[in-house]
């Protein structure tokens, strides 16, 4: 009996881990790393899989951030742009 259960409890772990990895791989990241803050400067940085969504630096790292509906970020200007202005490729 004992030993059943440590398989149950070692196939759920497993389970748990597995899991875990996938959802990480589908999670979007921004495209780059958020620099060392500088109070006067915003960093924006672009979705690594969407258009219409960018990450802004802050104190405890990348926050993720949406467009407005019809609008892509524009990574030369760190804003939202309408789609003709943006040269924006994804996965």
């Amino acid at each position: 009996m004992k030993k059943f259960f440590l398989l149950v409890i070692s196939a759920f772990l497993v389970i748990v881990a597995v899991s875990g990895l996938l959802l990480n791989k589908t999670q979007a990241v921004p495209v780059g790393v958020c620099p060392p803050l500088v109070p006067e400067y915003t960093v924006h940085l672009p979705d690594s899989e969407r258009c219409d969504s960018f990450y802004k630096c802050d104190n405890s790292g990348p926050v993720f951030f949406a467009c407005p509906a019809g609008l892509y970020f524009n990574p030369e200007l760190e804003v939202c742009d309408w789609p003709q202005n943006v040269d924006c490729r994804t996965p």
